[in-house]
């Protein structure tokens, strides 16, 4: 066993995490392809191995503490796999659908799905928005954005992919927490409901959360607008965004 394995071992008990020993070796063949790929692109800034098992592998895995009954789950702006890809290592019967709109991120996902031989997996290399409006609206029981953009961007684009009854999850800091209230109102607006804020650390002392926002009825046809519409609204919601 490597020590890698072994710190991830340590990691997941620390902090409480479900886990079987078969899913350490796929966390390994992750971790391996993670750094190949990023000697000759910047998937992640997080080059070290405690950094990868903390801030990336335990992070994603958080998603586990708010929400333990699902079937499907989908990550926005999923970059090099995280959230969705350490939940299916640990939930594998789950079906898993990854967005990714950079070609090149997209390709590295498509080739970590294939080395963890999860063919019930899918990456789509297109926009969120306008999948959104697609035969892929209101078809998951999980959505996760874990680093994709300001808080309504986040709202707009990911309740449309929820079914009525499951989870926007949004990763968030202090600062964000703070003014959620806010967008309460255009939450509703949206469809859903703030269910829980869940508060967490890993190995340092930085506050994190994950919004837990429930589907509740469905999302008017006319979200998600375009990119360049959110992007011109924020101004609305000035130092809030």
């Amino acid at each position: 066993m490597s020590e890698f394995t072994n710190k991830l071992r340590e990691a997941l008990l620390s902090a409480s995490l479900p886990f079987d020993e078969s899913s350490l070796a796929y966390f390994e063949v992750y971790k391996n392809l993670l750094f190949d790929w990023n000697a000759h692109m910047n998937l992640t800034a997080i080059r070290d191995e405690d950094g990868i098992i903390y801030k990336h592998f335990v992070d994603s895995l958080m998603v586990l503490k708010v929400v333990d009954n699902f079937s499907s789950l989908l990550d926005v702006g999923s970059g090099a796999g995280f959230p969705g890809v350490p939940v299916k290592i640990i939930k594998r019967e789950i079906g898993l659908s990854l967005i990714e709109s950079q070609k090149k991120k997209a390709t590295f996902l498509e080739i970590l799905l294939e080395r963890l031989t999860f063919t019930d997996a899918k990456v789509y290399n297109a926009r969120a928005e306008e999948l959104a409006r697609d035969n892929l609206r209101e078809s998951f029981d999980v959505v996760c954005e874990r680093e994709f953009g300001k808080i309504p961007i986040n709202l707009e684009v990911g309740l449309p992919f929820v079914k009525l009854g499951g989870h926007l999850l949004l990763y968030k800091g202090a600062k964000d927490i703070e003014k959620i209230d806010i967008f309460k109102i255009f939450i509703e607006e949206l469809g859903g409901s703030i269910e829980k804020i869940f508060p967490y650390k890993l190995n340092d002392s930085i506050e994190r959360y994950i919004v837990s926002i429930r589907k509740e009825w469905h999302t008017p046809w006319r979200y998600p607008r375009s990119y360049s519409s959110m992007l011109r609204d924020l101004k609305k919601w000035g130092e809030f965004a």
